[in-house]
């Protein structure tokens, strides 16, 4: 009798140990930064992380080149190189726009722990943040319409309404064929308010909402690509040099912040590869049309027409198909990531 209770009492332990394994797993699983404390440090009340570490935690070396200017994390396959004091890294030479400022403390470089978080594990691993989305469905927004023309350039007669629709059209096209569904938030030239357009992809519970748009400048030198997803709460965007109170707010797209790194990265970097850039990067903006969807979104800017040489190339059917295709590959790519996915 003695031997059965104790028994039932070792199998019990056995089972209360196996539960709190399990869930301290799923813990350090998905806060992985935790796992990297001994070496942070705290400036201005925010946490910072050494490069060292984030790169040993990659599997990657980590030096600073000559000249102690940048510091470079490298394995086989990736290069990172991140300046002293700035904003942005280089990823496989692909820019991309942190949140915070990196900071150098006896010889060695920190990044916002925020940045790791937002940026870094999202696109290396991605693996380790829960509930994968699903990605059958994608809303493709093309920007402006009816009364709201956005950019032109009207020495080459070009309207962003039409540029966006045209291609939007191409790219749904090149989707459907590949067994995706595609809704369109406007299929005509009609003028749909922003706020409903993010309401037409959580109508449609889409798994992907990707808002394409042309840029304009005062300064008719700047061209080339540049993709935004939905600034992190409590982070400035891309364009102002420090958070504000304002940032402190949380918006339904930023429950998707991981997952809308990924599909920015794959889509600028397969604008890049398809059509050769210059290459803006990834930047940070509370767009309306990300702020309130349910599902991952990018806002891509496809060229500038202000630029003379960007508007010959885009009045070209040929290739504004050539967006779509990349537009195409990028979707591609973030869906078989995202597929490796355990």
């Amino acid at each position: 009798m003695w031997s059965g209770v104790l028994s039932v009492k070792v199998s019990r332990l056995a089972t209360s140990i196996i539960f709190q394994s399990l869930a301290l797993l799923a813990v350090l699983s998905f806060f992985m930064p935790t796992a990297l404390s001994a070496r942070q440090i705290q400036i201005d009340g925010k946490s910072y992380i050494d490069l060292a570490t984030v790169g040993k935690s990659f599997g990657m070396q980590a030096y600073w080149l000559k000249g102690h200017k940048t510091y470079r994390l490298r394995s086989q396959w990736t290069t990172i190189d991140i300046g002293k004091s700035g904003r942005a890294l280089y990823l496989n030479r692909l820019p991309i726009h942190l949140g915070f400022p990196t900071v150098e403390s006896k010889g060695q470089l920190f990044i916002a722990t925020a940045d790791y978080q937002h940026v870094l594990q999202p696109i290396l691993t991605p693996q380790v943040f829960k509930e994968r989305p699903g990605i059958r469905r994608v809303v493709i927004d093309a920007g402006h319409g009816g009364k709201d023309s956005g950019a032109r350039n009207d020495t080459y007669g070009l309207l962003e309404k039409d540029l966006t629709l045209d291609v939007a059209r191409r790219l749904k096209a090149l989707l459907e064929r590949s067994g995706f569904e595609v809704v369109m938030t406007r299929d005509s030239d009609v003028y749909i308010p922003l706020v409903q357009r993010s309401k037409v992809a959580n109508r449609a519970k889409a798994d992907l909402f990707v808002s394409l748009h042309f840029n304009a400048a005062g300064s008719t030198s700047a061209s080339g690509f540049e993709s935004y997803a939905l600034t992190p709460q409590y982070q400035a965007s891309s364009k102002f040099p420090r958070p504000t109170s304002k940032d402190a707010k949380r918006y339904l797209g930023n429950e998707q912040d991981p997952w809308n790194t990924l599909i920015t990265y794959y889509i600028e970097r397969a604008l890049v590869q398809g059509l050769g850039g210059p290459d803006r990067g990834i930047k940070r903006a509370r767009w309306s049309v990300l702020k309130d969807i349910e599902c991952p979104g990018v806002l891509t800017e496809l060229g500038f027409v202000s630029h003379s040489e960007t508007a010959k190339k885009v009045r070209s059917p040929a290739f504004r198909q050539k967006l779509a295709q990349s537009l195409y590959n990028g979707i591609v790519a973030y869906r078989k990531r995202l597929q490796r996915i355990q």
